[in-house]
């Protein structure tokens, strides 16, 4: 089981001062599933009201409105907060619903071409 790393991002890069180990778990208090389904490719945005209220939310979801300032993958976050994926979505669901985000799905249109030679390419290996 990971642990996510609770600190405070410091905004001018310094490293985070406290290492507190927490079990993912404690930080979605043991739930794994929101009303709202978050893929893992949206684009995350702090609302005004999220900004507004930023100080009165506690950690990991202040942590989330703090990288959120400017749109960023829900992977991202994952990677930036050391923390599964699945809390990270359970979390930005919550911050949704609540009106603190806004997420955006994307939508990636595929490249029909481009995967017929990579086919082609690897039928030939």
């Amino acid at each position: 089981m990971t642990a996510y790393d609770v600190s405070q991002h410091e905004s001018d890069g310094a490293q985070p001062r406290s290492r507190l180990r927490v079990p993912p778990y404690a930080v979605t208090g043991g739930r794994t599933r929101v009303d709202v389904d978050i893929p893992f490719e949206a684009l995350v945005r702090t609302t005004e009201r999220g900004r507004e209220n930023m100080q009165m939310i506690a950690f990991e979801r202040r942590d989330i409105l703090k990288l959120a300032e400017n749109p960023i993958a829900v992977a991202e976050l994952s990677a930036h907060l050391r923390l599964p994926i699945g809390a990270i979505r359970v979390l930005v669901g919550d911050l949704s619903v609540e009106g603190h985000v806004q997420t955006k799905a994307m939508t990636v249109k595929a490249d029909t071409a481009l995967l017929e030679r990579v086919r082609d390419g690897l039928r030939r290996l």
